[in-house]
């Protein structure tokens, strides 16, 4: 069989970002799996129905997440290249394959599974309540407008792992500066700034880890040094790994959502009205957001393990391929009218998480957290709006993603959330440390 013509499609404009949906199609009009050319890496395979994609990442015999397994060796050297300082960031549970996997995972499970997210629930309001607080104080500061990304979309995710993994409040500021960015750098000095950010933030939870052996603190940090299964512990390095993960992973993919929704609703006023008359909806609602915005564009690479042949194309060995969760979340075949934002939208089989093996861990903590803080959001700020015209919002040119780089908006306060309301919160503070380190937040 002939190889596929190399297509192009544009990824990362302005105009795509701000509608993928025809770009998605065409996409799937090519095939379900097609050639296309990526940044970086070049001429890769895209998986791009619902069907191929949901495959695809089910398919973990023929298709592997480590490169050296699938016989690429330039990814692979690639990744060796790399300071040993920052190769933990590149070996964590998402990029292992079975057995390590599923070895990883249940020691992570077992700090994890005794208490369920609604254990935690009132501590995340209250910490999006704080959030909230300090949204509201630097409105007053800036009448003209407030970016809720900064001021209420990152610290909420950014408190609630922090205080999940049973790290100091206080450190929570460096986190901000660090986090933001390493996972935004789209040009040569924000990716330098990023490496200096990600090497203070290893060296910062290495620095930890060793604190929580000595002295534990309440929360999974020291759950997962305890962790054990069948005798088998993390080492120094799967513990960092799986540390960052979840400190990175835990915060930037629900920030992003957070703000995206805001904005969704804001352009759906009717969708929105009828979610804050009724906030039972939440249950349909958040899942369509997920799959409307598809933050996660395209998933981490795949590769063949062997010559295989996958939806009629011949893929050799080593090749990577992408299974694009955006076009697959937007696939006519399985969503009826998916260009419409259906806030009743049931079945609802989005892939905003995953599949597979490597479904997101903390997919059942990021809906809760939505959920919470749209309903914190628009019960405190009823007439929130935009600060700026639509057409000056502007999403985040980081290939893969569908984010934006900021939201600036105009609050006003219901008189039934001033601001006393959230000191009744805060004798709680100590809840979610004293739950974190036997709570289930991941899925």
């Amino acid at each position: 069989m002939e190889n596929p013509p190399v297509l192009g499609f544009d990824l990362v404009s302005q105009a795509f970002k701000q509608d993928p949906l025809p770009t998605f199609a065409r996409m799937r009009q090519a095939g379900p799996v097609i050639r296309a050319r990526m940044a970086v890496f070049g001429s890769v395979w895209l998986a791009t129905t619902h069907e191929a994609v949901t495959d695809l990442l089910s398919d973990h015999h023929r298709f592997v997440m480590s490169p050296s397994a699938a016989g690429n060796r330039w990814m692979g050297a690639l990744l060796r290249w790399l300071p040993r300082t920052f190769r933990p960031a590149t070996t964590n549970m998402l990029l292992r394959d079975e057995p390590d996997h599923r070895r990883l995972r249940h020691l992570v499970d077992r700090a994890f599974r005794v208490r369920s997210i609604d254990a935690l629930r009132p501590r995340l309001e209250a910490l999006a309540d704080e959030a909230a607080d300090g949204l509201a104080e630097q409105a007053s500061r800036t009448p003209d407008g407030v970016d809720l990304l900064a001021h209420f979309a990152r610290p909420f995710p950014l408190a609630v792992i922090c205080e999940l993994l049973g790290l100091p409040p206080e450190d929570r500021a460096k986190f901000t500066r660090w986090a933001a960015g390493f996972t935004t750098a789209s040009s040569l000095p924000g990716i330098v700034r990023a490496f200096r950010g990600l090497g203070k933030t290893m060296s910062y939870l290495r620095d930890e880890i060793a604190r929580q052996t000595r002295h534990p603190r309440d929360g999974l940090l020291a759950a997962l040094i305890e962790a054990e299964m069948e005798g088998d512990r993390l080492t120094e390095d799967e513990l960092l790994a799986m540390v960052f993960l979840l400190l990175v992973a835990g915060h930037e993919t629900t920030l992003n959502q957070i703000t995206g929704s805001v904005l969704v609703l804001i352009d759906h006023p009717e969708q929105r009205r009828e979610l804050t008359a009724d906030w039972r909806l939440a249950d349909s609602a958040v899942p369509e957001l997920f799959r409307y915005l598809s933050f996660a564009q395209i998933s981490k690479p795949r590769f063949a393990r062997q010559d295989v042949t996958f939806r009629d194309q011949s893929i050799r060995r080593g090749q990577m391929i992408f299974a694009c969760l955006g076009s697959a979340n937007s696939d006519p075949a399985v969503f009826g009218n998916p260009e419409r934002l259906d806030l009743r939208r049931h079945p609802n089989p989005h892939v905003a998480f995953g599949d597979g093996i490597h479904f997101c861990l903390g997919a059942a903590l990021a809906r809760t957290e939505v959920e919470i803080a749209l309903r914190c959001l628009f019960t405190r700020f009823p007439t929130l709006e935009l600060a700026v015209p639509r057409s000056r919002v502007r999403f985040s040119r980081y290939p893969g993603t569908h984010g934006l780089v900021s939201l600036p908006v105009r609050l006003v306060s219901s008189e039934a959330w001033l601001r006393p309301r959230a000191r009744s919160y805060r004798c709680a503070a100590s809840q979610l440390a004293t739950t974190a380190s036997s709570s289930s937040p991941m899925a």
